[in-house]
Parts: C-alpha cells; sequence; structure tokens
C-alpha cells in the first residue's frame, strides 16, 4: 500500500508550539498526524523527556546528527528540531459555516486578511495577531498564500493557537460581523483620519489588512466604518503590512485600557 505523503514541520519554536497545543487540537489534525519526531544529538535527557512527555509510546522519536537533519529538512533553517507528520489537505483552515458558528459578540479582535501573498507576510501576520491576542483569522480562498510549512514556521507556532477561516467572499464575512455588533477598521494611506483617534472597545473590532501591493481592495474599504492612516514622518510613504498590523492592534489594545 503506497504511503500517505508528509510534510515537515521544522524549526525550536514552532516544534513545541505544535507539541503543547497537541490537547486542544483533534487528533486528526494533531496527534494522529506524527509520523516522527526528530531532534539533533546533544540535547539533555531533561529535553528529550519533555519531549516524549507529549507523545504516546507509540510515535517514534530519534536524534540524530545535523547533517542527517539537514538531509531531513531539505537544508531548511531546522535549529535541530523537526517532526514528520502525514500531509494536511487543508491544514487547519475552517470555512464560512464554522466562521459563523464560532464568532460571537465581543470576541474580538479579529484579523480579516485581503490577499496577503507573502508566506513570509502570511507567517508573520499570524505571529502578530496571536501575540495581540487575536483568535479568529479570516481571509479569502483566493490570491492568498496557503498556510505551508513555512508559513507555520515563520508564524513562530503562532497557527497552532489561533483559528483560520478561509472563505470564498470577505464582504460576505463582514456582514456577518456588523450584524453581530462588531466595528470595522480598515487602514488606507488616505484614511479620513489618524489610528490614534478615538475607537471602539477591541472587543468588538474587526480589522482589514490589505494586500501588500495594492492594499485593502475599494469594496472593502466602502464597507468598513473607520478608514484610517498611520502617520509617517520620514521620507518612506508606507509600512510593510506586518508592521502595520502590529501597529493597529497595539493600538486598539491602548485603547481599549
Amino acid at each position: 500500500m503506497e504511503k500517505s505523503p508528509v510534510e515537515i514541520l521544522f524549526g525550536k519554536r514552532n516544534f513545541y508550539e505544535f507539541l503543547e497545543s497537541l490537547e486542544q487540537m483533534a487528533p486528526e489534525r494533531g496527534i494522529k498526524t506524527i509520523r516522527e519526531v526528530i531532534v539533533k544529538d546533544g540535547i539533555g535527557n531533561e529535553e528529550k523527556q519533555r519531549i516524549k512527555s507529549y507523545l504516546p509510546n507509540s510515535i517514534k522519536f530519534t536524534t540524530v546528527s545535523s547533517r542527517e537533519l539537514d538531509r531531513i529538512a531539505h537544508d531548511k533553517n531546522h535549529q535541530g528540531y523537526v517532526i514528520i507528520r502525514t500531509k494536511q489537505k487543508s491544514f487547519s483552515s475552517l470555512g464560512f459555516e464554522q466562521f459563523k458558528q464560532n464568532i460571537s459578540p465581543n470576541e474580538g479582535p479579529i484579523l480579516i486578511l485581503d490577499r496577503i501573498q507573502d508566506p513570509g507576510n502570511m507567517g508573520n501576520l499570524l505571529r502578530t495577531a496571536e501575540c495581540m491576542g487575536v483568535k479568529h483569522v479570516l481571509m479569502s480562498d483566493r490570491d492568498t498564500s496557503p498556510i505551508t510549512p513555512v508559513v507555520e514556521k515563520v508564524s513562530a507556532g503562532a497557527i497552532h493557537h489561533i483559528q483560520i477561516y478561509r472563505v470564498a467572499n470577505l464582504k460576505h464575512g463582514i456582514e456577518f460581523l456588523k450584524k453581530n455588533d462588531y466595528w470595522i477598521l480598515a487602514t488606507d494611506e488616505e484614511g479620513d483620519e489618524e489610528i490614534w483617534d478615538t475607537l471602539p472597545d477591541i472587543s468588538q473590532m474587526a480589522v482589514i489588512m490589505g494586500n501588500e501591493g495594492e492594499g485593502v481592495k475599494r469594496i472593502l474599504l466602502e464597507d468598513a466604518d473607520y478608514v484610517a492612516r498611520i502617520p509617517l514622518y520620514g521620507a518612506v510613504t508606507s509600512l510593510n503590512v506586518v508592521v502595520a498590523c502590529g501597529i493597529t492592534l497595539d493600538r486598539l489594545h491602548h485603547v481599549s485600557q
């Protein structure tokens, strides 16, 4: 019988975030997907026991040389920690029906990503969002980076702690949020007001961050309750989307304090 295709989870932080989140994951997306756990030679017995504490005895645990890990991880920056698991067809992304079931009033901040195409930006946005208390991320299923092992690595394990929803139409998601008493904030360099101006409580907010080159689509800007700009003071006239997201979410937390 042909074996199922596998994928490589790599990087120390990502490695431990995945193991620590296994209890919260459905088994078919977590523990049942693990084929083998491999770490570099030389880690101490205490760390080995810590790793084994997350795993049933049936899962193979191996230590190998760094050179062998380079080969297994295809020369990616594994940092000495690798998990081989059954490849997931759609990772843990959920759909619009699950979004409607899981979202109730005052669950914010909710992050909406409009056509984020670079895997590095996607991973860093998810990492920033989780660090800033976001539990739900809504994104389009078209013109958007998939959740690849690279995105997972860059996110530093954040994807294991947030719910990611991929939908056909972001506008429908925004309409649903508004019906559930959310205010929608979009950032745009031509926004009507500065991001520092007074905003509603963070638990009632959803934030749209736009495509790396084009920003937020006009049709989504029209649905936003607030279109705000981040004031810039240097010669460069735009921010990376990840930096803009961090500034915006941080501002919302300060407003709520």
